[in-house]
This record gives C-alpha cells, structure tokens and sequence, in this order.
C-alpha cells in the first residue's frame, strides 16, 4: 500500500474550475437571451432584423451572436426547436393535472406558438429545414403527449372518440396555414379566435 498522499487541489485550480463553470453559465444565458430576443424581433418586424440588431437588443457583442449562430438560418432553426422545448415543458406540466380538458390548453399553446413564429417557420421551409429531422427527439416528445393527452379526454369524454392523434397534429398544422391566411399573425386575438374555431371541432357533438 502505498503512503504517497494525494495531491492536495490547489486555489488557483479550484478558481480555474469555478471560472469555466461561470463562462458555461454565461454562455447559456446570452443564448438564451439571443433565442428570446430573436423570437420576439422576428413575430413583430419580420426576419429582416440583422443578427448585430438583435445582438444591441439582446445586450450582448455582434461576436456573441455569430459565435452562437454563424447564419440566421442558424438562428431560425434554433429559435424553432426552443419553443418545442419550452411545449413540450408546458406538456409536462399539463400533464401531472387530473383535468382531461388540459389537451385544448395545450392545443391552443400550439397553436399560438406557431402563429408566433409563422415567418420563421416559413423560412425554415424555404431553406428545405425539415424540423421534424433536425429534432426528432424533441418532435416526438411533443408528438407523444399530445396523445397521452387525448387519449385522457377521450376516456373522460372531453373530446370526440373517433379522432386520432396524426389528425390532432394535423390540425395543429393546418391552424397555422389558416392564421397566416387570415393575416392573423401579429394578432393574438385574431389567432386565437380562429384557433377556438378549430378546436370546437375536436369537442363531442350533442346528442
């Protein structure tokens, strides 16, 4: 057994480490900070917001932004798969309820996301980005508790019984195509308006 004792850590290594960790963490949060101010510059004004202009808006360097996004396709895509993120987390969250009836608040947070971010996903279909294959594992997520979600209103009969889950996302989608046809985009009350719409199709028919 050796009694050679262990080299003891020194200040400096533990600074080292504490300093990396702090950068990790910065970095992440002016990520984040470019991914909010992205999403919100691009549903008010459009995509022709430049990459320095959401760098001065977000309060970070232009070098920030092209370090984290060297092209706003990039970007586009980034700012999409976020917010199937941030659904699936709100999917989560509905999901621990005892109401059946939470599969419409999730529809409608659906919806209203996509309504959001119509130009982005425009352009993402411009530039031939499936989203579906650039983030199967998020897609699939939000894919699968929409349908545990259903399946909880159609046994509560909350929803109609005959419809299925590609139905349900398909719908999602063409709420999308609808809103944008409307011009509807920009207009929350609009949107969800035509989203109440859609959705009433979902719910049992009366006897």
């Amino acid at each position: 057994m050796s009694g050679r004792s262990s080299e003891p850590v020194s200040a400096e290594s533990s600074a080292a480490h504490g300093s990396d960790r702090e950068l990790r963490a910065d970095a992440r949060r002016n990520r984040e900070q470019i991914l909010r101010t992205a999403q919100r510059s691009f549903a008010a004004e459009g995509l022709g917001v430049s990459l320095d202009e959401i760098a001065r808006r977000a309060g970070v360097g232009p070098g920030t932004v092209h370090r984290h996004f060297p092209s706003k396709e990039a970007l586009y895509l980034a700012v999409a798969i976020d917010q199937f993120r941030r659904l699936v987390a709100e999917a989560e969250v509905l999901a621990a309820t005892d109401d059946p009836a939470v599969l419409f608040t999730l529809l409608s947070r659906m919806m209203a996301t996509g309504a959001g971010n119509a130009t982005v996903k425009s352009a993402l279909v411009a530039a031939e980005f499936d989203l579906r294959t650039a983030a199967p594992d998020v897609a699939a997520d939000l894919t699968r508790h929409v349908a545990d979600l259903l399946g909880r209103a159609r046994a509560a009969g909350a929803v109609r019984h005959d419809v299925t889950v590609e139905e349900v996302m398909a719908l999602v989608a063409g709420a999308f195509a609808a809103i944008r046809h409307a011009g509807a985009e920009t207009s929350p009350d609009r949107s969800a308006h035509i989203a109440r719409l859609i959705l009433d199709g979902l719910r049992p028919r009366p006897r």
